[in-house]
C-alpha cells in the first residue's frame, strides 16, 4: 500500500521531529519527541535509545503513533516530563494525541540493535534502529504539517549572524562552529530550500 505523506508535509529521506505515543500492558499511555524518517510507499523508521519507554512499549506491542504537532508544551513535556492523560484521546487499547493535527498508526516489522561504537552521540548505550509499515494515516488539520529540524537550525545561524560584526573574536568563533554544525544537520536532514538558505548564509559568514 501507498501514502501520500506530502499531504502532511512529509517528503522521502527527510527527516522530521514528531510525538511518538505508545502504550504498555498495564494501559498506561507514553509520549516521546522522536525523528522520523520516510522511506517511500507505506515504510516508515526511527531510532530510538536504549532505556526508552517508548523502545521498550514498541518492542512489546509492535505498534506506535506518530503525531504531528507543532505544539511546543506538548514537545516539552513529552520529553522532560510525563505527558498528561488529558492530552490524549479516550481510546483504550492505542495512544493518540488528542489535538494533533495529523496521526500515522504504524506496525512494527524490524528492530535491529546498534551498538554505542557505531552510533552518532559519544556514549555507552546502544540504539535501535526500528522499521515499520504504516497502517492508516488520518488527517484532522491540514495546515498542520510535520517540523523540519533543519528548519531550527537555519534561525539560529540567522540570529548569530544578525551579532555576528559585532561581537568579540571568541564569540565570533563560537558561531562559526555553530554554522558548521547546523550546515551539517541540515545537509543530512534538511529540505532542499532550507539546505539553499544555508549555503546563502554560510556563504555570508565567510565574507567577515
Amino acid at each position: 500500500m501507498s501514502f501520500d505523506l506530502e499531504k502532511i508535509g512529509i517528503n522521502t529521506e527527510e527527516r522530521y521531529e514528531c510525538i511518538y505515543t505508545t502504550i504498555d500492558e498495564n494501559g498506561i499511555k507514553n509520549s516521546a519527541a522522536i525523528g522520523l524518517k520516510y522511506f517511500g510507499k507505506d515504510n516508515i523508521g526511527c531510532r530510538i535509545f536504549e532505556g526508552s519507554k517508548t523502545l521498550e512499549n514498541i518492542q512489546k506491542s509492535k505498534r506506535y503513533v506518530v503525531n504531528i504537532t507543532q505544539d511546543p508544551l506538548i514537545f516539552t513535556k513529552s520529553t522532560i516530563d510525563k505527558l498528561p492523560s488529558e492530552y490524549y484521546t479516550d481510546d483504550e487499547d492505542i495512544a493518540i494525541l488528542k489535538d494533533a493535527g495529523s496521526y500515522i498508526i504504524v506496525n512494527v516489522v524490524d528492530i535491529k540493535e546498534q551498538k554505542p561504537e557505531n552510533t552518532p552521540i559519544d556514549n555507552d548505550q546502544s540504539i535501535f534502529l526500528i522499521k515499520g509499515k504504516i497502517e492508516s494515516v488520518t488527517i484532522n488539520d491540514e495546515n498542520i504539517k510535520a517540523y523540519n529540524r533543519g528548519l531550527s537550525g537555519l534561525i539560529e545561524c540567522l540570529v548569530n549572524f544578525s551579532r555576528y560584526l559585532i561581537v568579540d573574536d571568541e564569540k565570533r568563533a563560537v558561531y562559526m562552529e555553530r554554522v558548521i554544525e547546523n550546515e551539517r544537520m541540515i545537509g543530512r536532514i534538511g529540505d532542499i530550500q532550507t539546505k539553499e538558505a544555508m549555503k546563502i548564509i554560510k556563504k555570508e559568514y565567510e565574507k567577515n
